[in-house]
């Protein structure tokens, strides 16, 4: 890899981490994520040309033909016949064209698969990348959010303009005057890692940095899916912590006094249980913050001690929690779409519009109307594959090192998280989607090549 392919792939995550949607910086009909896709691909294929490797299955990934490789194939395939399925069934050609080059990104898994490797790019440079962009992205959404909280509480509507004005629309501001920036999502990525790495004695001051400037803005984002990724994630952790712990051991008295006995394990099990326990604290907060409540009259019976007034009426408050109403909406005008078995299994196609939207927050019931049954099979099956890359790796004796156990957590919490914010559908949650793919196949073939040495 020379220093050319070295700096693109850098300004490549730099962007992803940092560029939220991918539009703040435009090049007439083209933005700065689709360029740098386009640029990769294309140094790529160079590269596979000059080394005259084009027949190189080391080399050339496209040609590579293992199971993860596969699976991106059928799944690209999928996309098109989505996009003909929506042609056929008259769906506007516009929102057919937005779906397909939203998942188009998966193209990217080919270069990334070749220059991923402990040879060129490695998972600890990216992760480093993604650390460095999540201290970023909290320090300006939390500065961003105080000054919408303190210097522009009164006069917050010149503010809103201008900040949505210099970031193209990519800010979204909660009643509080707190924003949410879709890059958030590595902003939770780094902190998952973070936090293991502090409560696995293992980190240094930028650990320390993405902990606590990270744990600030993700509370501030006011967004409740990341709470619940962050707490999936982190019991994750503790089992996979566990399993490695005791897996050594026969007997169940064995593992479990081995697991007691482990004063590091117990430690970071009492914080973790600590942390999970404040999740539903802290939900409920958001909630509060976010929507409304309003006045809610209801009768109440004469024979109650409350009031013994015939007919009287009790007011209480309830929270008018819209984001749960619109998700409603959208199971009920699924759920229509699916009555019909063709759109079950094939789908309906790309530009359906789902409950009056076509891009629609709950990302598996957006692929399940889209592509059917088929393409969620196709989805589910590159999913559980990056597991099992790992696990056949464990079980021929590869460890499972500290980031590993992060990466599964945190990609977890994700297939969460996707299904309140809609993230792995589209190139923010499908680059972290390809780079574990990446990166649990080459912890399997590592193993592979060690065997036959």
């Amino acid at each position: 890899m020379n220093k050319f392919e070295k700096i693109l792939l850098t300004v490549f995550f730099v962007e992803l981490f940092v560029g939220g949607g991918g539009r703040l910086i435009d090049f007439g009909v083209i933005s700065i994520r689709q360029l740098l896709f386009i640029l990769l691909i294309g140094t790529y294929m160079v590269r596979v040309i000059k080394d005259k490797a084009i027949f190189n299955k080391k080399k050339n990934t496209f040609f590579r033909l293992n199971p993860v490789t596969i699976g991106v194939y059928v799944l690209i395939f999928w996309f098109l016949v989505s996009s003909v399925i929506g042609f056929i069934n008259g769906h506007s050609l516009g929102a057919i064209v937005t779906d397909f080059f939203r998942v188009s990104f998966f193209a990217v898994y080919f270069p990334l698969a070749y220059y991923i490797s402990k040879e060129s790019f490695t998972i600890q440079r990216i992760i480093k990348i993604l650390k460095y962009s999540a201290i970023v992205v909290a320090i300006f959404t939390i500065t961003v959010s105080l000054l919408g909280k303190t210097v522009f509480s009164n006069n917050f509507a010149p503010f809103y303009n201008f900040m949505n004005t210099i970031m193209n629309d990519d800010l979204f501001f909660r009643p509080s005057n707190s924003v949410f920036y879709k890059s958030h999502f590595f902003v939770l990525i780094g902190l998952i890692i973070s936090l293991n790495e502090l409560l696995s004695k293992k980190y240094g001051k930028l650990e320390i940095a993405v902990v606590i400037i990270g744990s600030v803005s993700i509370l501030w984002s006011e967004t409740r899916g990341f709470l619940l990724a962050f707490m999936v994630s982190l019991l994750t952790i503790i089992v996979l912590d566990v399993k490695v712990i005791v897996d050594p051991f026969k007997g169940i008295s064995s593992k479990f006094k081995k697991l007691i006995q482990s004063k590091q394990f117990m430690k970071k099990f009492t914080i973790s249980l600590l942390v999970i326990i404040a999740v539903p604290f802290l939900y409920k907060y958001m909630t509060l913050e976010r929507f409304e409540q309003t006045a809610a009259v209801e009768e109440v019976h004469p024979s109650t001690e409350l009031n013994k007034k015939p007919n009287a009426k009790k007011v209480q408050t309830e929270v008018n929690d819209v984001s749960v109403n619109m998700r409603m909406d959208i199971l009920n005008s699924s759920k229509e779409i699916l009555k019909d078995p063709k759109n079950l299994i094939i789908g309906a196609g790309y530009g359906t519009e789902i409950a009056g939207r076509i891009a629609i927050e709950i990302s598996f019931i957006d692929i399940l109307v889209e592509q059917g049954l088929i393409g969620l099979a196709i989805w589910g099956f590159l999913f559980l594959i990056i597991y099992y890359n790992y696990y056949q790796a464990y079980k021929k004796g590869q460890k499972l090192s500290n980031l590993d156990i992060s990466l599964l957590a945190a990609f977890m919490g994700v297939l969460l998280l996707t299904n309140i914010n809609p993230f792995i559908n589209n190139p923010i949650g499908i680059s972290f989607f390809i780079i574990l793919l990446v990166v649990s196949q080459n912890k399997k073939e590592l193993k592979q090549n060690e065997e036959l040495v």
